[in-house]
């Protein structure tokens, strides 16, 4: 009996402390990841280095590149700032997007939609220049750009599913076209133009983004 008790008991201290080595890990890239954050957006991702990465994460080199290399990094940073927290769940799976699917009618669900995108768009605009312009010189990350903007298309085309399931689109407008609408309106891109270039709140621009949606997309 005292060998069985024994026996749980080493069982039990081998699982406290596989799970108390994976939380680290899970801290650690965490850290990682929010350190090559700063440093993309500070210096560019030509401009960018693990030595810096690692000063500000706190951590060694090769912490930082057991993580991954600079393309990689700049992935999970992508991911982080469209995700806006450490959260392993996807946008889809977090509550207000709950909100889309419980709206009683189109327009109520594609503003509910524009208001979560025009956070997103506000965490990634600056990141998503950073990418952009890595994308021109880098092939590695020019990979990371074309997912992204693939998985855009995708959520834009979600969401045209979802919102035309409680009413129509605008006239002659077919689905496939309004997915293409929302995919350019919700680029990072239009957003850093309207915001840092010509100067509008991120309030005005929020206004604008889900009135132009509504406009565009239903009758």
């Amino acid at each position: 009996m005292v060998n069985v008790v024994a026996d749980v008991n080493r069982t039990d201290r081998r699982r406290y402390n596989s799970a108390l080595r994976a939380e680290h890990a899970d801290q650690t890239r965490a850290s990682v990841v929010r350190a090559a954050l700063a440093e993309f957006l500070a210096r560019g991702y030509a401009g960018a280095t693990v030595d810096r990465i690692s000063e500000r994460a706190g951590v060694s080199r090769p912490t930082v590149f057991a993580v991954g290399p600079k393309a990689t990094l700049l992935k999970l940073a992508r991911d982080r700032t469209i995700a806006g927290d450490d959260d392993a769940r996807s946008i889809a799976q977090r509550p207000n997007f709950a909100l889309i699917e419980a709206a009683p009618d189109a327009e109520q669900a594609l503003r509910a939609f524009a208001s979560i995108s025009a956070g997103i768009v506000e965490r990634f605009a600056d990141l998503n220049e950073v990418l952009r312009q890595a994308a021109a010189i880098e092939p590695s990350v020019a990979e990371v750009w074309r997912a992204s903007e693939q998985e855009r298309l995708t959520a834009a085309t979600s969401i045209i599913a979802t919102v035309s399931a409680k009413g129509p689109l605008r006239d002659g407008l077919a689905a496939a076209e309004a997915a293409d609408i929302l995919w350019l309106l919700m680029a990072p891109d239009q957003y850093h133009r309207m915001t840092r270039d010509r100067g509008w709140p991120h309030e005005q621009w929020a206004r604008w983004y889900a009135d132009t949606m509504v406009r565009l997309l239903l009758p």
